[in-house]
């Protein structure tokens, strides 16, 4: 019942758009579609609340639903409930700032296992599906096997080489989310110059935001791998693609 002063439709059909006359609703405990009020499956706690024998409805007075409206909408109401104040204790729907930033937190603060910013679970928040935990950064989905590196051209620099490739998705289904090229068995020395950041196998990636966040089948897009290495020093590498968000 939190925050119903922010919500613009109640009940299953919206026919309701404000609290007041939700609660005049249950009050007169009258359906609203007479077909559906005859109906035995309605139930008696609906139409005579207080029990047989009773008037129907809740009997409140005029006073009585206008405090319980006030009630509602402002005793169970606080913005901060929806979006982090941290000027507020009110609890959030989802965990935030104050509740994951444990290296801040004195009761928390040196107890194994806890990072910053994850849930201590390692379930992603909200929903812990596998679109959800991309989407989080828990785990990654190998594509590589939908995709093809075509090497375009390569051009030699005084630091080392850029290879220009043409990704093309030759699977049936779409890939989404951001799209991580990882430049893997690169020679010691090698390094990719333009790398988003690097796995925690120690292989460096390139992160790629695709248009509309999917690569849908047949698609291509162009993209370039620039690398330094060790003077004399052969580069060798193999591609491969992860769909995800966050550091893999």
């Amino acid at each position: 019942l939190r925050q119903l002063k922010s919500a613009r439709n109640f009940l299953h059909s919206g026919s309701f758009t404000n609290v007041h006359d939700v609660v005049e609703y249950f009050n007169a405990g009258a359906p609203q579609d007479p077909t559906a009020g005859a109906a035995p499956t309605l139930s008696a706690r609906f139409t005579a609340p207080r029990g047989p024998g009773y008037p129907g409805g809740l009997g409140l007075s005029k006073k009585q639903v206008d405090d319980l409206t006030a009630f509602l909408e402002d005793g169970l109401f606080d913005p901060a409930f929806v979006k982090f104040d941290p000027k507020s204790s009110t609890d959030t729907f989802q965990p935030n700032v104050r509740d994951l930033t444990y290296s801040k937190r004195r009761d928390l603060a040196g107890i194994p296992g806890l990072i910053d910013g994850l849930m201590p679970s390692g379930l992603a928040i909200d929903d812990n599906d596998p679109l959800s935990r991309r989407d989080q950064g828990l785990e990654f989905l190998d594509v590589t096997s939908q995709l093809s590196f075509t090497l375009i051209d390569s051009d030699p620099d005084e630091d080392g080489t850029t290879d220009r490739y043409r990704v093309t998705n030759h699977s049936q289904s779409v890939v989404d989310t951001h799209l991580l090229i990882v430049a893997k068995g690169l020679p010691n020395g090698a390094r990719l110059r333009n790398a988003s950041g690097v796995t925690k196998g120690g292989d460096p990636y390139l992160r790629v935001f695709l248009r509309d966040g999917v690569l849908m089948p047949g698609q291509s897009i162009v993209r370039k791998l620039a690398f330094s290495k060790p003077e004399r020093a052969r580069l060798r590498y193999a591609l491969d693609a992860l769909s995800g968000q966050g550091k893999p």
